[in-house]
C-alpha cells in the first residue's frame, strides 16, 4: 500500500507538470547582452546580425560611444541583475504563445529580442510581422531608482509581471484594429477597448483582471463598487453616442485619474471607460454563445445592443 501511494504521488505530480508546461518553445535573443559584451572591433558582426537596430544614418562612433557610456552600462547592469537568464519570463511568454496559437493556429511566431531602450516607456513592446522587441529597462520594478521622476500612475506597471501582459495587449490591439470603423462614438470606443482587454485576459487566463487593465487592487475595487454610478453619469451627460474626442482624455487614456469633474475624481482610477467597455463585452460573452474570433468581428454596436449589460455596485 505504501509503495502504491508513492507511485500515485509521482504519477499525479508528473501529470500536473505536463498540464502546466507550455507546448510551445521560443528562442529569445538577448541583444543587450550581445551588444554590451562586444567591442569596437567586433561591432560589425553585431550590426550584421541585428541590422534593423542600427539605422544607417548613424555613424559607428555613435554605437562605440554608447558602449562606453556610463549611464548605458548602468542600465545594462541593472537589467542583467534583475532578469538573469530570463527563464521565468520565457516560460510566461511560451504560455502566452501556446494560447495564441489556439486562437490562430497558422500564426508564425516572430523573432523575439530583448534590449534596453533608454526607458522609453511609450515603446516598451514593439510588435511587427517578423519582430517582437522587449525593452527590459522598462520593467525593473516600479520603485526602481531609474523611475524616481515618473509619476505613480505611469510607473505602477513597470514590473516584470507586466512583460507578458504588455505583449498580449500588443497582440490584442493588432487583432482588434484589423476591424476598422470611421467616426467611432464614445460607446464604440469603450467596447473596442473592452474587446482588447477581453482578448488579453483570454490569452492570460491565470492573470488577475486588475493586472490586465493596469489597476492596483484598490483601484479595481473602486471601479467595481462605483460601476453603477459611473454608468449613470455617462447616461445623464449623454456621453455614450457622443463623438467628442475630449472624452478619450477624460475616461479612456492613461492619466492620474478619470475626469468626471466631480469630487470623486481624485479617488477614481484613469481609463474608467475601458473598464466599462470590458464589463459590457463580458456581459455579451456571458449571454451569447460566441467564440473569441466572432467577438472580434462583431460591430461594437451589435455587441452593445446584445449584451444585456446591467451595471451593479459589486462584481
Amino acid at each position: 500500500m505504501h509503495k502504491f501511494l508513492i507511485f500515485l504521488f509521482i504519477f499525479l505530480t508528473l501529470s500536473c507538470n505536463n498540464v502546466n508546461t507550455p507546448n510551445v518553445k521560443v528562442e529569445i535573443e538577448r541583444f543587450e547582452d550581445i551588444f554590451f559584451n562586444t567591442d569596437a572591433n567586433n561591432l560589425y558582426k553585431v550590426k550584421e546580425d541585428f541590422s534593423f537596430l542600427f539605422p544607417p544614418q548613424y555613424d559607428d562612433q555613435i554605437w562605440i560611444n554608447r558602449l562606453k557610456d556610463t549611464i548605458q552600462n548602468q542600465l545594462y547592469s541593472e537589467v542583467n541583475l534583475s532578469f538573469g537568464d530570463f527563464s521565468d519570463q520565457k516560460y510566461e511568454i511560451e504560455s502566452f504563445y501556446a494560447n495564441y496559437l489556439e486562437y490562430d493556429s497558422k500564426y508564425k511566431i516572430p523573432r523575439l529580442i530583448t534590449l534596453t531602450t533608454d526607458v522609453d516607456y511609450r515603446k516598451k513592446i514593439i510588435l511587427t510581422d517578423s519582430l517582437l522587441l522587449i525593452g527590459l529597462d522598462n520593467y525593473l520594478g516600479e520603485n526602481h531608482f531609474f523611475y524616481s521622476s515618473f509619476p505613480n500612475y505611469i510607473k505602477s506597471t513597470f514590473n516584470k509581471e507586466n512583460i507578458v501582459i504588455d505583449i498580449a495587449k500588443e497582440y490584442a490591439v493588432s487583432v482588434v484594429s484589423e476591424i476598422k470603423v470611421d467616426n467611432y462614438t464614445f460607446i464604440e470606443k469603450m467596447i473596442n477597448h473592452g474587446k482588447i482587454l477581453l482578448f488579453t485576459s483570454s490569452m492570460l487566463t491565470d492573470t488577475e483582471d486588475s493586472k490586465i487593465i493596469g489597476y492596483t487592487n484598490e483601484e479595481f475595487s473602486w471601479a467595481l463598487k462605483n460601476e453603477k454610478n459611473i454608468w449613470a453619469n455617462f447616461i445623464k451627460n449623454e456621453y455614450l453616442f457622443s463623438s467628442d474626442n475630449n472624452l478619450d482624455s477624460r475616461f479612456i487614456n492613461l492619466a492620474p485619474f478619470s475626469k468626471f469633474y466631480l469630487s470623486i475624481d481624485n479617488d477614481s482610477p484613469s481609463m474608467i471607460g475601458k473598464f466599462i467597455g470590458w464589463k459590457i463585452v463580458k456581459s455579451f460573452m456571458k449571454v451569447n454563445s460566441s467564440s473569441l474570433n466572432e467577438l472580434i468581428q462583431y460591430d461594437p454596436m451589435y455587441i452593445y445592443n446584445n449584451s444585456k449589460y446591467k451595471p451593479s455596485n459589486y462584481e
